[in-house]
């Protein structure tokens, strides 16, 4: 028996781990346990959060940039009162996709359904519906975004397009207003609209908020068309390329051979407002998300105006790169430098898309998909924007050289930015460009000191010289009359 119970004894060894193994799990072994759930979770299903807490200061008064005004998509605001008028139009909208494609309304409507749990997992919180309920407000709010994208000739959606069009351009792009990307491929396969649509849309919506400049008309390489035309886009579109979630490469027979991909990378975007995202940085290149400055803590406390900057010798440009956003600062002739910036046009609209994909970069940067990318290029970008901007007359500035052009005023752009600069991360873009300024002022104090006294007091320096001319004049007259 001794033998039996020695540690050698096989029985034994069998014994210990059975024991080990029906022990209660201590706190740390839950807690590594429910992270690499939650870590598994979050890699495989696109999260549709809501807008983050830390970040309600910038959704702007009465939370106009995060709760939709004309139309909910989605569950997270579908039981607002006056959303609810909008419900007749969608559903006119689907019965005239379905009547167009042949299909009945209950078989895309199973489709939908058979997706049903899979999109539950898509949202950040609960959803208190069934799946009946959730499949038929997806299958709803897909169609009628299909249908506003594609410019489906609807007359209750053209006229309601008509009135709130600006509005639905709002809502569509709002971080707590939107469809899991899976649900829109369903629907277009099914309806059998192009895979391209959607980004063809968004591009459309990007060279709105980015315009081109005249210098390089064909800086939107990327863009196949705009959506300012009331014609439904082409049935094959140039450029255009996503890897759909079976893996499979959705690519158009046009764009082979083109160099103008859109290189949104190998994922598929979450949603709509992710899409546009994606398109405005898709041409961004790799090292422009990557850290190129070791001293963060001496570049924080720099705070440089736009006047300021022209004042030593830098010229604010609008750039011609085509991504959005960019910025680059750099050496021109003799002591002079050039900071460029991407265009920006802002209204109510792009300044609402702004603060969305500010607050998708804030829930998405840190996701386990993207680690090891600096994913805070728009808060890099409106971080920038907002530090050149201490007075009205540096947004005056900002709006003669090009980069801004808005249907604000000069105070009310100030206040937007300074209010969006409180609460953001600074990403690696952000650092690099102002290590480029710093790196361009630190290297020649004496010959801005200079250019800096001269920009601020040429009209004295310019009267100084016309007075010292006219003495040497007066000076040589007098000399020439005494030598005669």
């Amino acid at each position: 028996m001794g033998a039996a119970g020695s540690p050698e004894s096989p029985d034994a060894g069998t014994a210990a781990v059975e024991a080990v193994d029906i022990l209660p799990a201590s706190p740390t072994q839950k807690v590594l346990v429910d992270a690499e759930g939650l870590l598994e979770e979050a890699t495989e299903h696109a999260r549709i959060h809501r807008f983050p807490h830390h970040l309600r200061g910038i959704a702007g008064a009465d939370k106009r940039y995060m709760v939709p005004s004309v139309v909910a998509i989605g569950p997270y605001h579908r039981n607002v009162p006056h959303l609810r008028k909008m419900e007749e139009v969608k559903l006119a909208v689907a019965n005239k996709l379905c009547k167009l494609s042949g299909l009945s309304i209950d078989k895309v409507y199973q489709k939908v359904l058979a997706v049903a749990s899979d999109v539950r997992r898509c949202y950040g919180e609960p959803i208190n519906l069934t799946n009946d309920e959730l499949a038929s407000m997806m299958f709803l709010d897909g169609c009628f975004l299909l249908g506003f994208m594609s410019h489906l000739d609807d007359p209750m959606l053209v006229g309601c397009s008509l009135s709130c069009g600006p509005s639905f351009l709002k809502d569509i792009f709002l971080l707590e207003n939107q469809v899991p990307w899976q649900v829109l491929q369903l629907l277009m396969a099914e309806f059998e609209i192009n895979d391209d649509m959607p980004a063809m849309f968004a591009a459309g919506q990007g060279k709105m908020l980015s315009p081109a400049r005249k210098k390089e008309k064909k800086r939107w390489g990327c863009i196949p068309y705009a959506t300012s035309s009331s014609r439904p886009p082409p049935v094959r579109a140039p450029a255009t390329k996503w890897k759909r979630r079976d893996g499979v490469n959705n690519e158009n027979e046009s764009s082979k051979g083109t160099g103008d991909e859109m290189e949104a990378g190998s994922c598929t975007p979450p949603h709509l407002l992710g899409l546009l995202r994606s398109v405005l940085i898709s041409r961004m290149p790799p090292q422009k998300r990557e850290s190129k400055c070791d001293y963060f803590s001496q570049l924080e406390s720099i705070n440089i105006g736009a006047i300021e900057l022209v004042q030593s010798g830098v010229k604010l440009t609008a750039s011609t790169a085509g991504w959005f956003p960019e910025m680059k600062c750099r050496k021109k002739k003799f002591f002079f430098g050039e900071l460029s910036l991407s265009p920006l046009f802002l209204n109510d609209v792009m300044a609402c898309w702004l603060v969305n994909m500010l607050a998708l970069e804030s829930v998405e940067a840190t996701n386990a998909l993207c680690w090891d990318k600096d994913g805070y290029v728009m808060s890099s970008y409106v971080s920038m924007l907002a530090m050149l901007m201490d007075r009205e007359e540096d947004v005056h500035e900002l709006r003669k050289s090009g980069v801004l052009s808005s249907n604000f005023s000069n105070a009310q752009t100030l206040a937007f930015f300074k209010a969006l600069g409180q609460h953001l991360r600074l990403g690696y873009n952000y650092f690099n460009t102002l290590g480029e300024i710093y790196g361009y002022m630190s290297r020649r104090p004496r010959r801005i000191a200079v250019y800096k006294f001269l920009y601020n007091n040429y009209k004295t320096v310019a009267v100084v010289l016309s007075i010292v001319g006219a003495l040497i004049s007066i000076l040589k007259a007098l000399y020439s009359l005494k030598r005669a």
